[in-house]
């Protein structure tokens, strides 16, 4: 939910009006990518900074957990690269939906957990109200990628 809101901020700040004339910015749908870019950049870098707490995230079934947080990290930050680039947002949509998925798992696990070993300092109903907060990025992910097309309203009421 931080994260979403944190995700937010990136996007309204991309809206000022200096920045969206930028060529990379013309379209909400290019800010939402370049947000989402810059998002999972520093999510997955948060993994090489604070590798022991993600480490506690992973369920206890995996082996070598510190293999799993740098593959997630650098596979978020790469993910977030490509979603800066129109030419590769597409393929960088595609990979991050499905680490998006993969690691489902690991935030119900960590919610599960119930313990002190929460990567965020918040209290345990909020690991499961995030949950649900994965179906977001990857909705916000799909459309900034190209992955699925929303129609403007004025659309609709023609065809409706």
């Amino acid at each position: 939910m931080s994260f979403a809101i944190l995700l937010l901020a990136f996007f309204l700040l991309l809206h000022l009006p200096p920045l969206r004339r930028l060529p990379a910015l013309a379209t909400p749908k290019d800010r939402a990518a370049v947000a989402a870019g810059l998002f999972f950049v520093g999510a997955g870098a948060m993994h090489f900074f604070m590798p022991a707490r993600y480490e506690a995230m992973i369920p206890p079934q995996l082996p070598s957990p510190a293999f799993w947080v740098f593959l997630s990290g650098v596979l978020e930050v790469a993910g977030g690269l490509g979603l800066l680039l129109r030419r590769t947002r597409r393929l960088a949509a595609l990979g991050l939906i499905a680490l998006l998925l993969a690691i489902l798992p690991a935030n119900i696990h960590e919610a599960a957990a119930n313990s002190a070993s929460h990567v965020l300092p918040f209290p345990d109903w909020y690991f499961w109200l995030r949950i649900p907060f994965q179906l977001v990025y990857v909705a916000w992910v799909a459309w900034a990628g190209g992955l699925w097309r929303i129609k403007p309203r004025a659309s609709l009421e023609a065809h409706g």
